[in-house]
């Protein structure tokens, strides 16, 4: 598949979204799987990470300058869909570095991950898990998806079809856009 960019600035600093492989190092991954925000995951061998990443479609998210033309983006967040590209995603490994939270950069990375979700041609289903109250709030709002089912483990599962993404897209007037 081929990679997908979205860029936008906010402020005096330039943001990319990117589906490229050759963009997001392995070292920030295994950074982010080690943060304690990320307490559903840990660390893998080089091995194992290139593979997790081969089989899956990572948005990495960097920072840059707005003022300065160069392609130097440094990685400061990711998101994961597991993913057969055609009828099925499951959305993972959500994070960014914390100093970023603040810009509306995850709204943002989620608009993105939903519009990947809505180009796969016959999608029955969108699903993940969170153990966090306030997410299942963004991913209800953002996603349109409910949640399955009863809290197990500290966790809940949620899903959305494709016309509960599109219907989440439907009247808001502050849509983060891609």
């Amino acid at each position: 598949m081929d990679s997908k960019e979205w860029q936008r600035v906010v402020g005096d600093q330039r943001f990319l979204i990117s589906t490229s492989r050759d963009l997001l190092p392995h070292e920030f991954v295994q950074e982010a799987f080690n943060h304690p925000d990320m307490y559903w995951t840990k660390p893998t061998s080089p091995a194992n990470m290139k593979r997790l990443l081969d089989n899956s479609c990572t948005l990495g998210l960097y920072k840059g300058q707005a003022d300065v033309a160069s392609t130097k983006f440094t990685p400061i967040g990711m998101a994961r869909l597991i993913t057969d590209h055609v009828t099925f995603a499951y959305l993972t490994d959500v994070y960014i570095v914390k100093e970023y939270r603040k810009f509306g950069l995850g709204r943002w990375l989620i608009a993105c991950c939903k519009e990947m979700v809505q180009e796969m041609p016959e999608l029955r289903r969108c699903v993940l898990l969170t153990g966090s109250e306030a997410m299942q709030k963004l991913y209800e709002r953002e996603m349109g998806m409910e949640v399955f089912g009863e809290r197990k483990g500290g966790l809940v599962a949620m899903g959305a079809q494709k016309a509960d993404l599109v219907a989440a897209s439907a009247g808001k007037d502050e849509q983060p856009s891609c």
